[in-house]
Parts: C-alpha cells; sequence; structure tokens
C-alpha cells in the first residue's frame, strides 16, 4: 500500500475513533465530511493505470502448464494470477436465535491477466484480484487448498490482501469474512461482547459456506475444506487463538460484563462450551498476542495444532511474552525487523517497504501451510520453516528447544 493510501487508513482511523494499532488523532470535522473527503480521495494516484482497461474480464487463449505444485518455490509468486468474489452468507451462531449475515470473501487462482477489481470498504482498491473471473482449474490433486483468515479490530476482510495473492498464486483459496460489528465502517462503541465468540463462528460459517457451494457455481465441490490453515491479524489473533481450541477462563469472563457492555447467560455459555473448529489443523496469529484475560494463564494447553506467529520489532504487541508463556503448545515466532502493525496488513510501515511483504509473510504462510496442511515435505518448505533456508535478513526467527 502506498504511503498516501496508509494515510487514507491513517484519517478513516481517526473519523472513526482508532483502528487496533493505529493511534487515532482527533478529528477536526464531522465524521460524515471526512468520509466524503475519503472517498473523494480514494483513487491512488499511484496505482497503475490502463488506458485501454474497459472491464472486460481477458483470459490468454493459451496459457502455459502449471506443472506439480509440489514443485512450486514457496519463496517466488507462483503461476497463477488473483480472482476475487463475495457472497452474502447467513447463519444462526450459537448464543443466539437471531440469523447473522456476513459478507465472505473469496479469493482463489485464476489465468485471467485483467478485469474490473475489487474495492473493500468503499475505499481500498486492490489492483492485483480481479473480480469474478474465471477460476483455474485446481492444481492440487484434492482440489484447492483453503487458507482463511479473520481480519482486526475495525479492519475489514481484505486487509491482507497481499497475503491472499501469494495463496492464490501458489493454486489455494483463501476465505474471509467481514466481522459485522467490528469493521472500519461498522463498529459500535463499545465493542460488543458477543464479538469475542463471533469472530469464530464467522470463521466457522465462512469454512462451511464454501464446503457447501453448489456443483453449478464455479469453485463448488472443488475447495478441500477437511484440512485448513487459520491466519488472524491484530484482533484477528484473539480468533485465532480461540479457534485453535484455547479453553477460556469463564470465571474471568463473565465479571467482563456490564451495564455498558452486555451480554447474556448464552453468551456465557459459548465461552464455557468452547469454538475450536477441528478442521483448523495449523494457525498463524499475526501482529498480536493472546489474551490472558479471556483464556487465563492455562487455556493456550488445550491448544493442539501447530501455530506460527509473525510479530514486527516496531509494533510492541506481546508476542515475546506469548513466544515465552505458550508451552507446550507448538508455537514458532518470527519477528521482522522495521515491522509495524500493518506490514502484516495494509503495510505502509516507514521502516521497511511494501515490497517485502510478500517474500517474509507470504511465503512464510505458504511453507507453514503447505507443510501442515499438505504434509508438504519439500526440502524448501522444511528448510524455510526450520531457518536452514534464510528468507531475508530481516528476520529472526525463535523456535522452541
Amino acid at each position: 500500500m502506498t504511503a498516501r493510501r496508509y494515510s487514507l487508513w491513517f484519517a478513516l482511523c481517526a473519523a472513526l475513533a482508532g483502528c487496533e494499532g493505529v493511534t487515532p488523532a482527533a478529528p477536526d470535522a464531522a465524521l460524515d465530511a471526512t468520509l466524503d473527503a475519503a472517498l473523494d480521495a480514494a483513487p491512488d494516484s499511484n496505482a497503475p493505470v490502463d488506458a485501454d482497461d474497459d472491464d472486460r474480464i481477458v483470459v490468454p487463449d493459451d496459457v502455459a502448464p502449471v506443472g506439480d505444485p509440489r514443485a512450486f518455490d514457496v519463496r517466488q509468486r507462483g503461476p497463477f494470477n488473483t480472482g476475487h468474489r463475495v457472497f452474502m452468507h447467513t447463519y444462526t451462531p450459537r448464543g443466539s436465535t437471531t440469523a447473522r449475515t456476513i459478507p465472505v470473501h473469496v479469493w482463489y487462482p485464476t489465468r485471467a491477466i485483467r478485469g474490473p477489481h475489487p474495492t473493500y470498504e468503499r475505499f481500498f482498491t486492490d489492483t492485483e484480484a480481479i473480480d469474478d473471473a474465471p477460476p483455474a482449474p485446481p492444481a492440487h490433486p484434492m482440489g484447492y487448498p483453503v487458507h482463511v483468515y479473520s481480519h482486526g479490530h475495525r479492519g475489514f476482510a481484505g486487509t491482507s490482501h497481499f497475503l491472499m495473492a501469494y495463496f492464490a498464486s501458489h493454486g489455494w483459496v483463501s476465505v474471509a469474512p467481514d466481522h459485522v460489528g467490528n469493521t472500519l465502517l461498522n463498529s459500535p462503541d463499545p465493542r460488543p461482547f458477543p464479538i469475542y465468540h463471533l469472530r469464530s463462528q464467522d470463521v466457522r460459517a465462512a469454512t462451511d459456506m464454501l464446503a457447501a457451494l453448489p456443483a453449478s457455481d464455479p469453485l463448488g465441490g472443488r475447495c478441500d475444506t477437511r484440512r485448513v490453515v487459520l491466519s488472524g491479524h491484530s484482533f484477528g489473533t484473539h480468533t485465532v487463538w480461540s479457534t485453535a481450541g484455547a479453553t477460556f477462563d469463564v470465571a474471568a469472563v463473565t465479571p467482563m460484563c456490564t451495564p455498558r457492555v452486555s451480554c447474556s447467560e448464552a453468551d456465557v455459555a459459548v465461552f464455557r462450551e468452547g469454538l475450536a473448529d477441528p478442521r483448523v489443523v495449523a494457525a498463524i496469529p499475526m501482529a498480536g498476542s493472546i489474551s490472558r484475560d479471556l483464556f487465563g494463564p492455562t487455556g493456550h494447553t488445550s491448544v493442539r495444532i501447530p501455530l506460527l506467529a509473525m510479530s514486527g520489532t516496531d509494533d510492541p504487541v506481546g508476542a515475546d511474552t506469548q513466544f515465552m508463556t505458550t508451552a507446550p503448545v507448538d508455537l514458532t515466532w518470527i519477528e521482522v525487523r522495521g515491522g509495524c502493525h500493518q506490514y502484516f496488513a495494509l503495510g505502509g510501515c516507514p521502516m521497511i517497504p511494501d515490497s517485502f511483504q510478500p517474500l517474509i509473510v507470504g511465503a512464510w504462510a505458504v511453507a507453514f501451510a503447505r507443510r501442515h496442511v499438505l504434509n508438504d515435505d519439500d526440502p524448501t518448505v522444511r528448510g524455510v520453516l526450520d531457518g536452514t533456508i534464510a528468507l531475508s535478513d530481516r528476520v529472526t526467527l525463535h523456535r522452541r528447544p
């Protein structure tokens, strides 16, 4: 993301009383006026412009074969471009009798080279993905492997769209819900208490939706949701831990219900029962750490899947404490020198260029996913994960003895 677009994100966060990881400035105009100005400024003058682009989707007549996806080098983009679609999905969460409707974004491999681009939350245009592009046939024998994503507080599904593109280039499908009630343009203050369990339920519902697509849909029956990898940015780290199976300290959770932050016995029952999704076999918490207020000192010990934590040196979110206090969980931690909070999402960090995002975050995430979702024993995959193949001198790898 360019510095100008990061400035837009900052201005919106300020207008909306702050986003997690971004220090809000006091707005000097009414919210509506700020949003109107942001809308006027939204087109990115640094984005490439094709004068002949009439928004028609273009797929070449002849494309080179992709070969064996096990031979794709995780240190480089794969052979596919990125398609994008949005579904409106309705489900009834546990702890509620009211149906909940969420937008679910899906990114997938395509051979299309041109077409209309998605815009997330009305402001942020993804100049790489192509809306409604035809999917490329699955390169993997069991169908498209699946990556699921949870955005941060006052974020949106497309915050880490560079990561979705990297997965798509390697033949994966990424699916991400907009956590309604906790997005950039829809986030009440105070934060609604049920969002602490709705986030994991949104992730499960989005995965269910992908699995249930009918055969008539271009992606229907082609996504392998039996084993998936989950990543989450910022508050999405909470989604990761709860969906990975961390148990809640119900005695600590209950006092959090106050007249200002109301909750019901049904909400507390959801926390008591837990939110683990057995399809999630590996997870990636980014720019965040486990919340002891919710999980207590031992809630992490019920997690049985491997985790890859990512954080930046310019963003002290407690990733070091998370690493030191979560044994015996199989947790590896990479620390990116110069990375700020948005390095794992929208970018714009002053001390590290956005161009390093795919090389570091994308390559590490895909290597981790291939190893644990596909049981891939590729030497490069293993070398990246054990540190014998260094992707960048900006990365410090921490592994448990």
